[in-house]
């Protein structure tokens, strides 16, 4: 994959704001993994972007880690978690080669961000990568949909309205 078409695959992420309100009060997402939840763990998100999941989780009283690969996602995560009061680890790593000294019974990735991994290569990488995060009957939940290729390399518009 070219690194034109890696870039393009992110755009959409360029306005964290944008990105935030067009997702707010989605909460389906949430209501999944906190069936999933213990309170004796420490819980992954990957591609947590602006902490969508994350916060309410951590307001809850998970311990809560967020991974995402963009920079000014994360800054906006930060903010927010400061703004709510609560404590979160938040790592800028490409999820496709983890590296957090901690291994949970919990790992998810919601928000149709498996799709970003175009190939098969980079499916693989970061289904081990979650793998070594993973206790032994540990749990990846994730989500994702068919989309067609020419979808993923066509640059998202946000309308405003």
């Amino acid at each position: 994959m070219s690194q034109n078409t890696f870039e393009r695959n992110l755009e959409k992420y360029a306005n964290p704001e944008m990105y935030d309100h067009l997702y707010e009060g989605y909460k389906k997402d949430l209501d999944l993994i906190l069936k999933w939840a213990h309170p004796d763990q420490v819980i992954l998100e990957l591609a947590c972007g602006t902490g969508r999941l994350t916060i309410p989780m951590a307001q809850r009283g998970f311990q809560m880690i967020g991974v995402d690969l963009h920079e000014g996602m994360l800054a906006r995560a930060k903010l927010k978690a400061a703004e709510q009061g609560v404590a979160i680890k938040f790592v800028q790593q490409d999820c496709t080669q983890l590296n957090i000294p901690v291994k949970s019974s919990l790992v998810f990735m919601t928000g149709n961000s498996f799709q970003h991994f175009l190939t098969n290569e980079a499916q693989d990488a970061l289904l081990q990568s979650v793998r070594k995060h993973l206790v032994d009957e540990g749990v990846f939940i994730f989500d994702t949909r068919n989309p067609v290729l020419g979808e993923l390399s066509d640059v998202d518009e946000y309308e405003e309205k």
